[in-house]
């Protein structure tokens, strides 16, 4: 199992991933609990790997996460994962969970607005880019 977070500078996403890429646990939570969360999770659920997007403050975030492991005597190298697109791909599985309803629905999808912070299905796709499951082409952007 691999534990993904997308960091970020108030509130941070983690999701727990199974190696076939399928959702265990997703959550959104302030950015000062995760190193707690991230040592408790890794001890209870034998997660062989902790992995952090490269995004938004994930030197700090890092640092304090590999803190936590040590401190609970687990190991502590935490790979990163290059982030890009992940946020709009975050956007679009959540689109996928939630369609939209009423007259928004009839909206083309490029102007469908995600009201929700995505950032517990970011983290989910760091953890399948780490896997290698998923791939920046993946999201079909002009720019890729």
């Amino acid at each position: 199992m691999i534990l993904a977070i997308d960091p970020g500078s108030q509130k941070t996403g983690m999701a727990l991933v199974e190696e076939d890429g399928s959702l265990v646990w997703k959550a959104i939570l302030p950015s000062e609990d995760v190193p707690g969360k991230a040592a408790a999770l890794a001890a209870e659920h034998s997660v062989r790997a902790v992995v952090m997007g490269n995004g938004t403050r994930h030197a700090a975030m890092q640092a304090r996460v590999s803190a936590a492991l040590r401190g609970a005597g687990l190991p502590a190298d935490i790979p990163l994962v290059d982030e890009k697109y992940t946020t709009e791909m975050g956007k679009a599985r959540y689109r996928a969970e939630h369609p939209a309803r009423g007259l928004a629905r009839l909206l083309p999808k490029g102007m469908q607005t995600v009201s929700e912070p995505v950032d517990d299905y970011v983290a989910w796709i760091i953890g399948q880019i780490y896997l290698g499951l998923v791939r920046a082409e993946d999201v079909g952007h002009k720019k890729v």
